[in-house]
């Protein structure tokens, strides 16, 4: 496995409370008593690190008095890690009977997420790295535990991609070309998802991981000679998109101090009276859908007795939304004091994550559009309350790939260019994270989210003549890799029980 990503995805879930299926049969009441507490206002300060996907639709132009396209827009994108340092300030209120959050923050991630960039209508590749970026925004929360906030974020952001230097893209590779992308600064918007939870070993000591989804305007970018600096009169539109996911540990100045609603009937009644219980030992069905987004790593060969590399590598990719179903089994059980879920589960993907495929050095472009996937695995949860379950998933996945009709990379765009690629399936493995929480609304209905990446084995690809369907002696290696983040309804058909003993 060439890549492993941090996978933790955090959701924001409604109301709804139960008790757990593997705890004695008998409820025994307790007293009323104010309940331990974690006090989220106040400020704080965290430090951290995650991964992170990006993908562009990237256009050239000719610049002057009348700008005009001479190449058609191709996605590309880039991949890797980043250190994230963040500040901020909460504030915590009661309403309705629950605890909320809601708090100002600011963040500044070093990163390297790269990629290797061909503009369109180029034979020439470079490294294009995002090398940082920063973000302020709000966040809303909800208390689900003293100890546990989950959140749903929201803000501005700015991304800086450095300065990239093309190499000529055909044998011997990494001679210079001349040319280079001057560094560049994006600027746009940011959605996110997460929790945090108070650790007990350290006073002021919390976890919290957070996946998050930024859009950037557009950018122009002229090429320019390496010699001079001068713009050679070319330049790429540039529309980037960035996918993360992000864990840091965070220091509360004011955790254990009196909290502003502490006092309120939230922490101070005694435990309902018996309610049906949440059973998570059963089996499920769910449904519903979700975002992507795709990288690849492309090299075409020219294939025969000696097959012979015919360009550089360059990284394209696609996004979109998909419709998911599921299926699995869980069993619940107690170990040290705490509850525990594990299962095994399937789902099937119908989706539509494209983007305009340009192989290297071939002068063509077409949309690659992944259609399908699946996956069987399994997972193991933590029932951080007797309705709230928070877990990991690991498994076997595949993806399908329909075929890809080629276009002339010149205007006229449009113009079929006689050659196309074949549908293809790919195989690999995921890793995943999320949560599932029992809703009030109908008994056995829950609701589930989580984050998944997968990485798939390279697969070639032939390039085929579309009057024959024969290859036409070359082809294109691909390693794809895959974020997506679902959310589903689902319902369990053993959710119910008799009362049990209040022990969470």
């Amino acid at each position: 496995m060439k890549q492993v990503a941090p996978a933790l995805v955090a959701l924001v879930t409604f109301s709804g409370s139960a008790l757990a299926a593997d705890l004695p049969r008998k409820y025994a009441k307790p007293p009323a008593v104010a309940a331990a507490f974690v006090n989220w206002t106040g400020c704080y300060v965290a430090g951290g690190g995650g991964y992170g996907m990006w993908n562009q639709e990237n256009s050239t132009f000719v610049d002057g008095p009348l700008r005009f396209q001479n190449a058609d827009t191709i996605t590309t994108g880039g991949r890797g890690y980043f250190g994230t340092v963040q500040a901020g300030c909460d504030y915590q209120f009661a309403a309705a009977s629950e605890r909320f959050v809601i708090g100002a923050f600011g963040d500044y991630d070093f990163a390297s997420l790269t990629g290797r960039l061909t503009p369109s209508g180029f034979s020439m590749v470079g490294d294009e790295k995002m090398s940082s970026a920063w973000a302020v925004g709000g966040r809303l929360g909800w208390v689900a535990t003293p100890s546990l906030l989950t959140y749903v974020s929201a803000g501005y952001t700015e991304a800086t991609f450095d300065r990239t230097n093309f190499n000529l893209n055909f044998p011997p590779f990494g001679v210079a070309a001349g040319l280079y992308q001057e560094k560049r600064t994006y600027d746009g918007w940011f959605i996110g998802s997460g929790a945090e939870y108070a650790l007990g070993f350290l006073p002021g000591l919390f976890w919290k991981t957070e996946y998050r989804f930024s859009d950037f305007n557009v950018g122009t970018n002229p090429i320019r000679d390496t010699a001079s600096g001068l713009p050679i009169g070319f330049s790429e539109d540039s529309k980037k998109y960035v996918h993360t996911v992000r864990s840091e540990l965070v220091y509360r100045f004011n955790s254990s101090g009196p909290a502003a609603d502490v006092t309120s009937p939230a922490y101070l009644k005694a435990p309902p009276a018996p309610t049906p219980l949440t059973n998570w030992t059963g089996c499920h069905v769910g449904g519903g859908g979700g975002y992507g987004l795709w990288n690849q790593d492309n090299t075409t060969y020219i294939d025969g007795p000696t097959r012979t590399r015919f360009s550089d590598t360059a990284t394209t990719g696609g996004r979109g939304f998909f419709g998911t179903v599921q299926g699995g089994c869980d069993y619940q059980f107690a170990a040290a004091g705490a509850a525990f879920v594990v299962g095994a589960f399937g789902d099937y993907d119908i989706g539509s994550l494209k983007g305009q495929l340009s192989p290297p050095r071939f002068g063509i472009v077409g949309e690659e559009k992944m259609s399908s996937a699946w996956a069987g695995g399994g997972r193991l949860g933590w029932l951080a309350t007797p309705s709230l379950l928070t877990y990991f998933s690991v498994g076997y996945t595949e993806a399908s790939f329909d075929r890809t009709d080629f276009t002339l990379n010149a205007a006229p765009f449009g113009r079929p260019s006689g050659v196309f690629m074949d549908k293809r399936t790919y195989r690999g493995w995921f890793i995943g994270a999320g949560e599932e929480h029992a809703l009030k609304i109908v008994p056995g209905l829950f609701w589930k989210t989580e984050y998944r990446f997968s990485e798939f084995d390279t697969a070639t690809n032939a390039v085929r003549d579309t009057a024959t369907g024969l290859s036409v002696g070359a082809s294109i290696d691909s390693e794809k890799w895959v974020h997506a983040v679902r959310s589903q309804l689902v319902y369990r058909f053993n959710w119910g029980g008799g009362p049990v003993v209040a022990k969470y």
